[in-house]
């Protein structure tokens, strides 16, 4: 009898779905552009790098990066997480495991290499966030699709819903002066500068506990990301991933709309928030920005998602893309390797800080192209990339074979002892 251990064991990768892991991998190209200005200077400029680079080249990169990739890919991640928990959730099913005997372990893992990750190597942790909202997604396991669609509006509308409020609080004169926003501390900013670029070790160390500690509200947006979870569970169930072919007339159709209908709002809001002065008066045209922010980068980052749907349809396309998956395959080794690549780079040849968003774009194709080759070699002879492997033993409680042909022997070795496959292994 097949033991509890073994229904739950991890997916092979003849069960894998290349279009999630193509999607995935392509998203962390996304997710490291994006970073690139919090590994390069401090938290404090990451919304406005103009204080410490205001030069025609780095503003015309970071525009680029804030219209076409900021939000855009973090959308995306997070909704893979929640389809993630959703093939999870319906592979346990099919194999009679109880999900609940493991899926905490795994959040819990997650929540440990979160917070290793943010006080030890850098402050822009999503990890933990992620934990957070799926142990709350757990609730809705069993909860019918139209409640997670209800739950994801509902969550997705709050921000508007909290701008508005500010907005209409701003008109009585009532807005807090902490809601104002005020001028960048040029004082604090270079003091952070001095610290990453030619401080001590233990002295950084410090550093990034501070950041991080002063950073825990952001940890709210787990609540936000439990919306875009719920996102991934609904498409799951509706069964468009596995039929990406019957639904491609519908894909076509969301891409044609959403690619041009996100980038116009895109455009407004870094038009209007590229003029706006910190510490001024909120203008219903800058209230109109930050609406339609999260609902425009959605909007693309569904533009996106469709328009892979559809590409990898074609055998041509499919071929040329198909390297991405292994790096979606290894996302969180690859993850939790830009940070460390890139925050040793940085704090340790004193470039922190002088390196803007147009020379921040070598390294972000230098690293991302090395991700995609180490990751279709490492996966050419191994079944999960490293950090895989650590949180699947952590998840099932052991270690699972890491090497393919290990595997491979060990899977003819448990048939022939079900005397299922013939001595000489054919």
């Amino acid at each position: 009898m097949e033991s509890e251990a073994q229904k739950v064991g991890p997916v092979s990768s003849a069960d894998r779905i290349l279009y999630i892991d193509m999607l995935r991998g392509m998203a962390l190209f996304g997710i490291l552009a994006a970073n690139m200005r919090g590994f390069d200077a401090p938290s404090l400029v990451y919304g406005n790098i103009r204080p410490l680079f205001h030069g025609t080249a780095d503003l015309i990169a970071q525009g680029f990066i804030d219209i076409f990739i900021q939000a855009k890919f973090v959308t995306l991640f997070s909704f893979l997480f929640g389809l993630g928990f959703a093939v999870q959730l319906s592979r346990a099913e099919a194999r009679g495991a109880k999900f609940l005997s493991f899926y905490p372990r795994r959040l819990a893992a997650l929540a440990l290499f979160g917070l290793i990750h943010g006080v030890l190597i850098w402050w822009g942790d999503i990890l933990l966030s992620y934990a957070l909202a799926g142990a709350l997604l757990l609730l809705f396991r069993t909860g019918s699709n139209k409640k997670v669609l209800w739950w994801a509006g509902t969550i997705l509308v709050l921000p508007v819903l909290v701008t508005t409020g500010f907005y209409i609080a701003s008109l009585m004169g009532h807005l807090p002066e902490g809601m104002r926003g005020k001028p960048p501390d040029m004082v604090k900013i270079q003091s952070v500068i001095d610290i990453y670029a030619h401080g001590s070790v233990p002295r950084k160390l410090h550093e990034n506990l501070v950041v991080w500690k002063e950073g825990l509200p952001t940890l709210s947006f787990a609540f936000y990301a439990l919306a875009l979870f719920l996102l991934g569970l609904w498409v799951w169930r509706s069964g468009i991933v596995e039929k990406l072919d019957e639904y491609r007339p519908l894909l076509k159709r969301v891409c044609a709309v959403c690619l041009p209908l996100g980038l116009a709002g895109m455009l407004y809001c870094f038009e209007i928030e590229t003029h706006h002065v910190p510490g001024t008066k909120l203008t219903f045209s800058l209230f109109l920005a930050r609406v339609l922010y999260l609902p425009a980068a959605h909007v693309m980052s569904a533009g996106y998602a469709s328009g892979l749907a559809v590409l990898i349809q074609n055998e041509a396309w499919k071929r040329r893309l198909s390297p991405f998956a292994a790096v979606g395959r290894m996302a969180l080794t690859n993850y939790l390797t830009e940070s460390v690549v890139c925050t040793l780079f940085y704090y340790s040849t004193g470039l922190y800080g002088k390196v803007g968003p147009a020379a921040g774009l070598i390294p972000t194709v230098v690293l991302y192209g090395a991700q995609t080759v180490f990751s279709n070699w490492w996966l050419a002879h191994y079944r999960f990339g490293p950090m895989e492997w650590l949180w699947r033993g952590m998840t099932y409680g052991k270690l699972p074979s890491l090497r393919k042909d290990e595997a491979e022997a060990m899977g003819i070795e448990s048939l022939r002892a079900q005397g299922a496959v013939a001595s000489d292994g054919v």
